[in-house]
Parts: C-alpha cells; sequence; structure tokens
C-alpha cells in the first residue's frame, strides 16, 4: 500500500477536470513538438544513411511558464522510412507509447524547455525530402486535443508542432494549414 501511494498522487496531476475559463488565456502553455536535440534547438531531422535516429519531443514555451505533465502521439508518418523501435523516457512516470498515444508526468513544475521522450528508430536513410512528422492528439484523449498539465494544475490544450524529415529546400516549410486537409494529415500515417 505504501508505494501504491505516491503513484496514485502522481497520476492524480496527470487528470485535472478542465476548467470553464478560456484555457488559452489561463497560462502560457507552450507547445509540444519535435527536435534534433533535447533543447529544442535543432528543428530538423535527417535520415541520409542507415543507423540509429533520436527524435526529441520537447516541450517548449514562453520563458515565463512552466508545466507537469503532457499528452500526445507522435506516430511515425507514412513518408519516414525509418522503423520505429522504442521510447525512452526521462520521467518514471509515462502511460502509453509516442505512437499509439502517450501521458508523461513531469513530477512537478518544470520551466521549458523540457525533454519529455526520446524517439528512437532504425534509419535506412531512404526518407524523401520534406517529410513531414507532425505531434498528435492522443487518440484516447476526449477533446482531441494535445494537453499539457500547467503548473496551476489546469489541463490546458496546447499546440502540437511539427518537424521536417530531410528539409533539403525552403519550399518545405511554406506548405500552410489552410492548404491541407484532415483526409491529407490522415494519409501521412500508416494503418
Amino acid at each position: 500500500m505504501r508505494k501504491l501511494l505516491p503513484m496514485v498522487a502522481v497520476l492524480a496531476v496527470l487528470w485535472v477536470a478542465p476548467s470553464t475559463a478560456n484555457p488559452y488565456l489561463s497560462t502560457p502553455a507552450g507547445a509540444i513538438d519535435l527536435f534534433g536535440d533535447t533543447m529544442g534547438l535543432n528543428e530538423l531531422i535527417y535520415d541520409v544513411q542507415p543507423g540509429l535516429l533520436s527524435v526529441y519531443v520537447v516541450h517548449t514555451g514562453k520563458p515565463i511558464g512552466g508545466a507537469a505533465a503532457c499528452q500526445f502521439s507522435a506516430p511515425k508518418p507514412a513518408c519516414f522510412t525509418g522503423i520505429y523501435l522504442s521510447d525512452s523516457n526521462p520521467f518514471p512516470v509515462t502511460i502509453g507509447t509516442s505512437q499509439t498515444g502517450v501521458s508523461i508526468g513531469y513530477g512537478s513544475c518544470r520551466q521549458y524547455p523540457v525533454h519529455v521522450q526520446t524517439i528512437t528508430f532504425f534509419s535506412q536513410g531512404t526518407t524523401g525530402d520534406c517529410c513531414l512528422y507532425p505531434v498528435l492528439p492522443d487518440p484516447n484523449e476526449p477533446g482531441g486535443q494535445v494537453v499539457v498539465v500547467d503548473c496551476n494544475q489546469q489541463l490546458v490544450p496546447v499546440t502540437g508542432g511539427a518537424t521536417v524529415v530531410n528539409l533539403t529546400h525552403r519550399a518545405c516549410w511554406t506548405v500552410s494549414a489552410e492548404e491541407t486537409s484532415w483526409g491529407k494529415v490522415k494519409s501521412l500515417y500508416t494503418e
């Protein structure tokens, strides 16, 4: 029983009833995004030779903000030819996987940037140019959004960012959200 109490306390942080106030005004909750480094500085991923390839999930935001947990998914897009191997998590309270939906408790309020997960692939070096790899909502999240628990223990929807695998020219970044549809986004992923 004594071992179970800390786990229950941490899991309680992962589920917080949504606030009735506008969540976008209550906190600078940041974004969950993919990077080539743990600090969220390298926005690009390159699949140019066979071997292990790490994609880092980083919770980014305004310097004054912070968070205690997040929930998202980052399934491998069909355009990325790497083979998913595993997730590694710097925080011990993690439920799920990046490929099917994951909730991660940080253990305390953390200031941005927060490295929340490393997704490891076996790279084949064969991914084409401009492969968009976005962060999506956890399919199990009832609101259909990427969410975080902020430092005020409020469940807040945030932006799910994206990276480009094998950016070879600026044209990769010029596709706007208005030029696509949910069907096109879903077609990026294998069943």
